[in-house]
């Protein structure tokens, strides 16, 4: 359709032009039947020339007309008008910025957990190779509120693995000064906390042969949910992780960031206990 109407006002400006070209030989004094000639030789010049240069000359045309139409000087006394080139103006940078990001779809940012929970439900229910990097896991797994554990009776079919590690109750990381910064009563606290939802992972892992769970002794460094080609990393800098740090979606194709995050999950699980 925007072919058809830039041939078309190509048409109609040269047919104008070969109309005034005629008419001016006549003037001049040469016979009809020659202005008529020359005319037609003038249309079929002006055809291939506007073929060529129209399209270029067009989108010149428009950006000047935009330039033009968008610019705000110094002089603008309507401020109405202002105001309403400026949210046009607004708008088409707006448009750009998505149309990058759908571009550059390798990494996504979230700006907590929190946003992005319906997309890590989503994904464990379409995956079938899972694996669940983090610290305590009762967010996910932990009762019929948690995000994952009534989806991880859909998984126990063949050809579905879900692999969780967590961090061990007994690991050097839990210290007195930890469970202060997390706001607890004391290291113990932590440890019967994060017991208590270990055996509920054991349970599950006994209840299903695909759900396997292991304990890791090292500081936490990254949060880690993997499904199939889709991952969601965060760093643990802060002590109160899911609320004030971001979290990045992360596809494999294409993208050495994931084949190493991934590898990092794999050491771990192999240096960890059940």
């Amino acid at each position: 359709m925007k072919n058809l109407l830039n041939n078309v006002m190509a048409s109609i400006i040269a047919v104008i032009l070969s109309t005034i070209v005629g008419l001016l030989l006549q003037v001049l004094g040469l016979s009809t039947q020659l202005s008529i000639s020359l005319a037609l030789f003038a249309l079929v010049v002006l055809f291939l020339v506007f073929g060529k240069f129209y399209p270029v000359s067009g989108r010149w045309l428009t950006l000047k007309l935009l330039e033009q139409a968008l610019s705000v000087g110094l002089n603008d006394k309507d401020q109405t008008k202002v105001n309403f080139k400026k949210k046009i103006v607004e708008q088409v940078l707006q448009q750009s910025s998505d149309v990058s990001v759908k571009q550059n779809n390798l990494i996504t940012v979230f700006a907590n957990q929190a946003s992005c929970e319906p997309t890590l439900v989503n994904e464990f229910r379409n995956a079938r190779k899972i694996k669940v990097l983090t610290i305590r896991g009762e967010k996910y797994f932990l009762g019929h509120r948690s995000l994952f554990h009534d989806l991880c009776f859909l998984k126990r079919g063949s050809g579905f693995t879900i692999r969780v590690l967590v961090l061990s109750p007994n690991a050097r990381h839990i210290t007195d000064e930890l469970a202060e910064k997390l706001e607890q009563s004391s290291m113990k606290e932590i440890q019967l906390k994060m017991q208590l939802v270990f055996e509920h992972l054991k349970t599950m892992s006994q209840e299903q042969k695909n759900f396997e769970v292991k304990c890791y002794d090292e500081t936490p460094i990254f949060k880690i949910l993997l499904f199939d080609e889709v991952m969601f990393v965060s760093s643990y800098v802060q002590a109160k992780n899911d609320d004030q740090v971001k979290m990045f979606r992360i596809t494999q194709e294409g993208n050495p960031l994931f084949t190493g995050l991934e590898k990092f999950f794999d050491d771990l699980w192999q240096k960890s206990q059940v």
